[in-house]
């Protein structure tokens, strides 16, 4: 690298451009451009990753050309403490440099896009990732919805029936756009069991990527307790963005006083680990996992153990040794593995 650029954020900086930072990994979330900055010097650790990874999307345009979008999805990958692979992030430069120089707007040639398709730091956002990103983006922007909007607000709102033609897309744009729809909030609430089981499903997975009302947050918390396995699992998905609510977390704290299912603690670790900086909720998350197969607790434990919210209150429980018998004995069981 040259010594005026070493980063992405001054990378983008020099080719005169105004972007944003956002994370895909466990739920959207946006990284402030001084976050990023942190990060890409390693003074902070990556604050969402995901299998010791960065998950980010880059969305940039040319000041002078504002009306036009430009989005890198990149992976990249941290060390155990969250920090920055540098030698990682230095290789994708020298690769985008390399292909673009620095008129990194600019239309692409084919040997360019070429040059670019062989990085191998891109990744390919899911369907659901990038339904989240282009309905948070829309939002922000106050710019209309997707073509898909109308139809969905339509079936959820119970003026039709035909959910086999709403899309993922439209759930997203609905589900970014909540807080100003009190209407559609309510409906909710009111026709979920009506709902195709199928539709359930995918708007928990669009409202665990956005905030949601309160008068959603309290039907959730009422699933979570009262409905069947599954649409209690939806709404813990769907209550992703109220994780430090307490009534949420007094709710987590009685079910965690009794054996949970793997999936749920992957949820519950995935989606709302805010929650898990709570001691005793902590305390009964590593309990509960360590009644799990033994993959099943090095994955979760490892996720855990992950996060800079909870790699030092995991840590320091271990070294006080404020654990249980149970989660002792996995710990030593995954030791022994890793060294055998």
């Amino acid at each position: 690298m040259t010594d005026k650029i070493a980063t992405i954020g001054e990378f983008l900086a020099a080719g005169n451009t105004e972007f944003q930072v956002f994370d895909l990994g466990r739920r959207l979330s946006e990284i402030s451009l001084e976050t990023f900055a942190a990060i890409e010097h390693q003074q902070q650790p990556h604050p969402f990753p995901l299998a010791h990874h960065a998950h980010l999307a880059i969305l940039f345009r040319h000041k002078s050309e504002p009306q036009q979008d430009y989005l890198w999805f990149l992976k990249f990958p941290l060390d155990e403490r969250g920090l920055l692979n540098l030698a990682a992030r230095d290789q994708y430069l020298e690769y985008v440099v390399s292909a673009l120089g620095q008129q990194i707007t600019d239309a692409l040639t084919e040997e360019q896009e070429e040059q670019l398709k062989h990085n191998p730091y891109l990744f390919t956002p899911s369907e659901t990732q990038r339904a989240a990103l282009h309905a948070r983006i829309s939002t922000q922007r106050q710019a209309a919805p997707s073509q898909y909007f109308d139809t969905t607000f339509e079936y959820l709102m119970g003026k039709h029936s035909d959910w086999q033609h709403i899309g993922v897309q439209g759930l997203h744009d609905c589900a970014a756009r909540l807080m100003n729809l009190p209407e559609l909030a309510t409906a909710i609430t009111e026709r979920y069991t009506d709902y195709a089981p199928t539709v359930q499903r995918y708007l928990a997975e669009a409202l665990e990527q956005h905030s949601i009302p309160a008068k959603l947050r309290d039907f959730y918390l009422n699933e979570l307790t009262e409905a069947n396995e599954t649409r209690a699992l939806y709404a813990l998905r769907a209550l992703a963005s109220t994780s430090n609510d307490k009534r949420l977390q007094k709710v987590l704290l009685t079910l965690l006083k009794q054996p949970v299912d793997a999936n749920t603690l992957t949820v519950l670790g995935a989606r709302l680990w805010p929650a898990l900086q709570h001691n005793e909720l902590l305390e009964c998350y590593l309990e509960r996992i360590a009644e799990l197969e033994q993959p099943w607790f090095q994955a979760l434990f490892e996720d855990a153990a992950s996060l800079p919210e909870l790699r030092p209150l995991v840590l320091r429980k271990i070294a006080q040794n404020d654990i249980s018998a149970e989660v002792k004995q996995q710990l030593l069981q995954l030791k022994a593995r890793q060294t055998s």
